[in-house]
């Protein structure tokens, strides 16, 4: 995009988009990946901060500065097309829907990205089981009574992770059928 043609985003968009990003991709890999795949940019390059909040506004204000902020939006409703933040805040700009046909199905994510968000999921699904079995393997041996209810805490925990995670996977498996 032509940064003549550029849109300019006021300061309660700038924040609105913030807020939607944050809330489309959570995590920073996320958020680099969404950076590689749909604007073929290095988000620590083009980007810095020390927590998401910030890298997020310095990827807007780099978009707003190089004439990329409609790339970007487009990019992250590709990303993650079904995410309510992203698309309340495009109502808020009365942009024209991704697809224009209003009887259509919403589009899949972008199937690099959604490999990529699946294949991380399934990989801290197994971080998490091993630890599970580590802390079932520790409880099995654990000899003071004061340590077992902390080791018992911890497995619940595990376990309601587990299951989020196994949950996000099986939902991200869904939207790839």
């Amino acid at each position: 995009m032509n940064p003549d043609t550029a849109m300019t985003l006021t300061g309660s968009q700038i924040a609105q988009l913030l807020d939607a990003l944050l809330a489309a991709y959570p995590r920073r890999d996320n958020l680099r990946m969404l950076v590689r795949v749909e604007l073929d940019e290095n988000l620590d390059a083009i980007a810095g901060g020390d927590t998401l909040r910030a890298v997020a506004f310095s990827l807007i204000e780099w978009a707003q500065r190089t004439g990329r902020t409609a790339d970007l939006i487009a990019g992250a409703r590709r990303g993650n097309p079904g995410n309510p933040a992203l698309q309340a805040f495009v109502e808020t700009l009365d942009l024209k829907p991704a697809d224009p046909s209003p009887d259509s199905p919403p589009a899949a994510p972008s199937p690099t990205i959604a490999a990529f968000l699946r294949r991380q999921k399934e990989e801290r699904l197994r971080v998490l089981m091993a630890q599970y079995e580590a802390a079932s393997q520790q409880l099995a041996l654990e000899l003071n009574a004061a340590n077992r209810p902390l080791l018992q805490e911890q497995l619940r925990r595990l376990e309601a992770e587990m299951a989020a995670v196994q949950a996000e996977i099986d939902e991200s498996n869904h939207v790839l059928l």
